[in-house]
């Protein structure tokens, strides 16, 4: 990869980090306004006992969306995917906002894993606590999933679901989302995906999202 296609690769990766975290902490400090929460939730979900170990798959999710731009050349490869992400969480903000679900798991993290293990350790406030449904967790394993299967083909398709559908789960054993959550973050992830194939074809990609010019 080019030095100029690199920095284009980090211009656009930079573009979304920043709005994702600004959409993310807004909508979590307007759903932490909500006095009252909703009871989304199902009794059978109470008694689903906390998992420890799926605490470092839970959390390969972040990784990967972290690591995701190195696997582009050009400023008009990552601009589809990385373009998608941030759509996603644009659409579900509305919904941590007007959903508020009451927690109903019961366990000694009163904020959640990402309080007890990031947010709490530092010092900071958990602007995740309250952004429940859709799970973006669910979206994004599978978002990712298919913009690396997709660009590789082959046995990782196999790979990349193998990862994301465990991740997806994890969701509800380390006790972060809930079944409608993660009902949601399919809904989302079906809704939205084929605009990757959409843009990348606005973009000059071939099927496999990659830069024809680069090729």
């Amino acid at each position: 990869m080019g030095s100029m296609g690199l920095m284009g690769v980090w211009f656009v990766a930079a573009i979304y980090f920043v709005g994702f975290s600004i959409v993310w902490t807004l909508a979590h400090e307007l759903s932490d306004l909500h006095a009252e929460r909703l009871a989304l939730t199902f009794d059978w979900e109470s008694r689903v006992p906390f998992q420890q170990w799926a605490i470092p798959l839970y959390f390969t999710l972040d990784l990967s969306v972290i690591l995701l731009p190195f696997i582009f050349r050009s400023a008009r490869e990552a601009i589809p995917p990385m373009g998608l992400l941030l759509l996603q969480v644009v659409i579900a903000a509305p919904f941590f906002v007007l959903l508020p679900i009451e927690n109903s798991y019961v366990n000694d993290m009163p904020t959640g894993v990402w309080g007890a293990y990031l947010f709490e350790p530092l010092g900071m406030k958990n602007v995740s606590q309250w952004n429940q449904t859709p799970s973006l967790h669910v979206t994004y394993s599978l978002t990712v999933a298919t913009v690396v299967a997709r660009r590789w083909g082959g046995i990782w398709w196999l790979i990349c679901f193998a990862w994301a559908i465990p991740v997806s789960i994890t969701t509800m054993l380390v006790h972060e989302h809930h079944a409608v959550c993660v009902a949601g973050g399919l809904l989302l992830y079906v809704a939205t995906i084929p605009l990757l194939g959409l843009w990348g074809r606005r973009c000059g990609l071939d099927d496999r999202g990659r830069d024809v010019d680069r090729a």
